[in-house]
């Protein structure tokens, strides 16, 4: 039963996440609404409980998080977020994150405490964890 749930939760992350041709249109990117920095709170989350896991050096509780939109690449369509945090001397945090919902519609209904995000990849002082 739990193995069937499991394909289905991923079919419907798979599903929500949408390709596009084009950046958001104005004013529809998620980033756009109020709700964002709730949004943007999962994502430095996200990426803390990642390097907690892998690379406990790597520090993102005080992260800028930016998100890109990709013109190219393996995410072409897609928007990545960045969450980097500069931790002065004791080094550079930096994730890439995809989003599991749709970046051009408004955030307001998402779970902040649910899987927003996933890693894509990871890095502290350009090494990859």
């Amino acid at each position: 039963m739990k193995t069937w749930m499991g394909l289905l939760l991923a079919l419907l992350v798979i599903c929500v996440v949408e390709v596009r041709a084009e950046p958001c249109p104005a004013g529809q990117a998620a980033t756009d609404y109020p709700a964002w920095r709730y949004v943007a709170n999962n994502a430095a989350r996200t990426a803390d409980a990642y390097a907690v896991a892998r690379n406990p050096k790597a520090v993102f509780a005080r992260a800028e998080v930016v998100p890109y939109y990709q013109a190219g690449g393996p995410d072409k369509g897609l928007y990545l977020v960045q969450v980097l945090n500069d931790q002065g001397g004791g080094g550079v945090s930096l994730a890439m994150l995809r989003p599991t919902f749709d970046f051009c519609a408004s955030p307001q209904g998402l779970d902040d405490e649910g899987k927003l995000f996933e890693v894509v990849s990871a890095k502290f002082n350009g090494r990859p964890f």
